[in-house]
């Protein structure tokens, strides 16, 4: 472990260092320019990273899937159903209401999930089976925003779907991170919890976790801190898939050691992510999204043959 935390802090630390430095006036840039537009990006980058790595790293302890991402609850449905509706109808909302549209839409999603499951049955497959429903339903209803959208909100919208970590200021940081404490506080202190999880809903019963109840606090937990990015930054996939699995082939699957690692490694692919989206086709920017997809459609394609265990 202690040689995986080393790499990843020598990582962060000279990602943040080249993140300062790229842009379009390079090293040369006024100190405003660093304070207010780049070492916002940076802090935005790392807690949006740290909040969908974890997320899924919850999320794929509790419902025993390796394939389980931050959208398994229908996160990102909820969230591109909320923003699309807010960006068809033009409303002008004040820039944190914006945010917290998107994170009421992800939040919504994630309890319909819930509920469509049977509120905790012992099957974790359930809540899957729920989540792809919700998600199907939610791109559908999007699809037909889209079709209703004139070109200037449809453009709008598709950017937003692709993710967008371009701040000005440290409004969407100070909006983000309540989210990241309210839900990587618990995660934290239930790792004990989660490792029991991974023996089985029945074992675990049998050394006494109430696994309805501990289930129900857990993903009330992933999805806190996926929404909040969600509302933050944009649904931003395979984070919450890519991150997870690395670290456990790099430090093991005890989640008092994987999880912590999970929030550094989401925030280091993150700021890495960032700083190629702005350099592979500089003085433009390719969103990140895009740079994510391509890094974890393969990337998932691997666990497909490799059949990871958890």
């Amino acid at each position: 472990m202690k040689r995986t935390l080393l790499i990843l802090v020598a990582l962060a630390g000279i990602g943040i260092a080249v993140s300062l430095a790229t842009g379009p006036l390079g090293r040369n840039a006024p100190g405003q320019v660093i304070m207010y537009l780049r070492l916002p990006r940076i802090l935005l980058a790392i807690t949006a990273g740290a909040s969908l790595a974890v997320s899924g790293c919850v999320l794929q302890a509790v419902l025993r899937n390796p394939l389980a991402t931050p959208y398994t609850l229908g996160i990102s449905a909820g969230a591109g159903v909320t923003a699309g509706f807010i960006i068809l109808s033009g409303i002008s909302l004040p820039v944190f209401l914006v945010y917290l549209s998107g994170t009421a839409g992800a939040l919504a999603a994630s309890t319909l999930t819930w509920f469509l499951a049977g509120r905790g049955q012992r099957d974790p497959s359930g809540l899957i089976l729920a989540g792809v429903t919700v998600n199907l339903l939610g791109a559908s209803v999007l699809l037909l925003i889209e079709y209703m959208s004139p070109a200037s909100r449809l453009v709008e919208i598709i950017r937003w779907m692709m993710g967008d970590l371009a701040v000005a200021g440290y409004r969407r940081v100070l909006f983000l991170l309540p989210f990241l404490v309210a839900g990587m506080v618990p995660a934290l202190l239930k790792t004990g919890t989660l490792n029991q999880f991974l023996t089985g809903t029945e074992m675990a019963e049998s050394r006494g976790v109430n696994t309805v109840r501990e289930r129900l606090l857990l993903l009330i937990a992933a999805a806190v801190l996926a929404g909040g990015a969600v509302g933050a930054v944009g649904p931003i996939g395979f984070v919450g898939l890519i991150v997870p699995h690395t670290m456990r082939r790099l430090a093991g699957g005890d989640y008092r050691k994987l999880l912590p690692l999970s929030a550094i490694g989401g925030a280091v692919l993150m700021l890495w992510a960032d700083i190629f989206s702005r350099v592979v086709i500089s003085p433009a920017e390719l969103p990140i999204g895009v740079i994510l997809s391509l890094l974890g459609g393969p990337f998932f394609l691997y666990l497909l043959v490799k059949k990871p265990r958890l």
